[in-house]
């Protein structure tokens, strides 16, 4: 019996110096970069999935709260993140909790930051092979039988199939890679909201950022430490082709830079994918001029209230489209004039699409207030 009280008087002993040795030291945290390797990123995201409700000291008391990317001081936490750093660095906000609606928000406005010194580590991605490990996948399927300007659609995001199922996913974080003559990846939109065999229970936060002219990265993490094993459908990828497209051709939107977790950090190689997009050439540019493009006219522009169309041949069907693309008016009206009442509208470009049996034709219309 005091054998046992000497061996616990001895633990406590030990705790209570490594928590003084603890408290003692000072961290540098940048707020964002939660793997601390000196830029801010989609796989921060990630870790603040592992990193989520553990509790520790704020640095309030440290006069380091500060959400700007710059060193911020802080006492390490008595818990570390599955790549060996300390859980301090998931605070990103500094208030003592790691969650998504106070941390999230650092990793998303400092997104791209960098220390910008010889102390950046830069992210290393397992390539998986085809046909021998998972793999994320856009899914054909969402195409659109005809693709032109203006046109949007969603294609499924898949992860494993049901000869390469997916075993203990915690947390994805990926790349989409476009073409920026053809999609904005300012405009590609993800929907990870669905019920799923990764996401049964709501149990997870998502991110996507434009990262660059031809580049959105996203990241998925599960929240209550628990891992799913499955395969299919995880949610959504939404596109629009920009409205003033230079020339019809093909182009691909690709999948990579991949990293998938476990609860404890460990990472799972998975195979890219790549869709190739047929553009539709019976959907005339503003660039490609034809003789059905050189009978149409339409004034005023700029226009306020209404636009007067004319055409040799009945118009069948004008639609009015914004800036990215989605409709904000359509008419049916197959006559060869048409005066067409403008409704209250924001000032801006906007794109005319018109329709006869001689083809289809675009204009670029300015409305003004």
């Amino acid at each position: 019996m005091k054998s046992r009280t000497i061996t616990h008087f001895v633990f406590f002993l030990l705790c209570a110096v490594v928590g003084q040795v603890l408290s003692a030291q000072t961290l540098s945290v940048y707020p964002g970069d939660v793997t601390n390797n000196g830029k801010v990123n989609n796989i921060d995201f990630l870790y603040l999935g592992l990193g989520y409700n553990f509790i520790g000291p704020s640095r309030d008391s440290m006069q380091g709260n500060s959400l700007a990317f710059a060193p911020q001081p802080a006492h390490p936490w008595q818990f570390n993140l599955p790549n060996g750093v300390n859980m301090a660095y998931a605070d990103c906000n500094g208030d003592g909790l790691v969650n998504y609606f106070y941390d999230a928000f650092p990793v998303y406005v400092n997104y791209g930051e960098s220390r910008g010194d010889s102390t950046v580590v830069q992210d290393v991605f397992v390539h998986g092979v085809p046909g021998i490990d998972p793999a994320l996948r856009l899914d054909k399927s969402g195409l659109p039988s005809s693709v032109h300007a203006g046109v949007s659609f969603s294609l499924p995001i898949k992860l494993g199939t049901a000869a390469l199922p997916v075993e203990d996913l915690y947390g994805i974080a990926f790349s989409i890679y476009v073409d920026p003559a053809y999609i904005d990846p300012a405009t590609v939109n993800f929907n990870f909201n669905q019920t799923s065999w990764a996401n049964p229970d709501n149990d997870r936060i998502f991110m996507h950022r434009k990262a660059g002219p031809d580049r959105v990265d996203v990241a998925w993490v599960r929240t209550d430490h628990n891992q799913r094993s499955g395969f299919d459908e995880i949610g959504s990828a939404d596109f629009i082709i920009i409205i003033d497209v230079i020339d019809y051709q093909s182009f691909d939107i690709r999948v990579d830079n991949i990293k998938m977790l476990d609860k404890f950090g460990v990472e799972t190689a998975v195979a890219g994918d790549t869709v190739h997009v047929d553009m539709d050439d019976q959907f005339l540019s503003t660039t490609h001029t034809n003789q059905n493009e050189s009978r149409f006219q339409v004034s005023p522009n700029p226009a306020k209230q209404f636009l007067s169309i004319r055409h040799d041949l009945p118009i069948e069907q004008l639609t009015l489209r914004d800036a990215l693309g989605r409709p904000v008016l359509q008419f049916q009206p197959n006559q060869t004039q048409v005066e067409l009442p403008l409704p209250p509208l924001p000032a801006g470009f906007y794109w005319l699409e018109g329709r006869s049996k001689a083809g289809t034709f675009l204009r670029k219309i300015q409305i003004t207030n």
